[in-house]
């Protein structure tokens, strides 16, 4: 029988001759190599990293969103933001419109109450009106009465010391009886516009009063003239009722004698 002798041990890589670790008694079939097997469990083995290609970059980005905060405004992101301005913009656009039409509505309803109010008011108004105003306008008509062959005396004579007839204010009323001052013998003094035949008489009577003398002796009141005048006085002496003749709408006063 051959006797087999101990085989020595391999030499290892470079890496491992010279170390300073404790050592392990090698065993057949336990040898590694370095050259053959790169990665050691004891010092790691480098290769060179190839360039870099961007062209045979296909892949998506390590990061692919922004992680940058949103835009807040007014407490709300950006989309809500435009959301509820919008949305706002819509109401106030809404209640301007509709404002716009209800004012324009309520102004015509206002007009035509207002135009309705002033046709039914008109007929009130003018009925009210013209009643009042008729009755603030009263007409004078000259008054005709007259009383013949009486004595007047004149209110001049209440302050007289004499005799009324001495001072010319006595006067014989005489009615619807010709003008005496239409003779050409007559002097006419003054003429006026009166309403009742005492006062022709009392124009006559003043005027003989104021002048102290009895030159006013007739007075003619004829109520149907329009004015100016409807008085007349005048001079004529020596007249009687018995010289004049009838004159409808004449009255005639001649002064007393003593």
């Amino acid at each position: 029988m051959e006797i087999e002798t101990p085989q020595e041990p391999q030499r290892l890589s470079a890496l491992y001759q010279y170390h300073n670790a404790p050592e392990v008694a090698p065993a057949h079939g336990l040898e590694y190599d370095d050259a053959v097997h790169p990665h050691s469990d004891k010092f790691p083995a480098f290769t060179e990293t190839p360039a870099y290609d961007p062209t045979n970059y296909k892949g998506k980005p390590a990061f692919p969103s922004d992680n940058r905060p949103p835009r807040i405004i007014f407490g709300m992101k950006i989309r809500t933001f435009l959301l509820v301005s919008a949305a706002m913009l819509c109401v106030v656009v809404g209640a301007a419109v509709g404002g716009a039409v209800g004012g324009r509505s309520v102004r015509n309803n206002v007009i035509s109450m207002s135009n309705a109010r002033a046709s039914n008011a008109t007929p009130t108004t003018s009925a009210t009106t013209t009643p009042a105003y008729s009755a603030a306008t009263p007409t004078y008509e000259p008054s005709n009465a007259c009383s013949n062959a009486t004595l007047y005396t004149s209110s001049y004579a209440a302050g007289l010391t004499g005799s009324a007839t001495a001072a010319g204010l006595n006067f014989t009323a005489l009615c619807d009886v010709s003008n005496p001052l239409a003779s050409t013998k007559a002097t006419n003094i003054t003429e006026a516009y009166v309403y009742s035949f005492q006062d022709c008489i009392e124009t006559c009577a003043s005027y003989n009063y104021l002048h102290e003398d009895k030159n006013c002796t007739v007075a003619v009141y004829r109520p149907a003239r329009a004015r100016p005048a409807n008085c007349y006085i005048g001079t004529l002496t020596g007249v009687t009722a018995s010289q004049l003749g009838a004159d409808r709408g004449t009255d005639v006063a001649l002064l007393a004698s003593l």
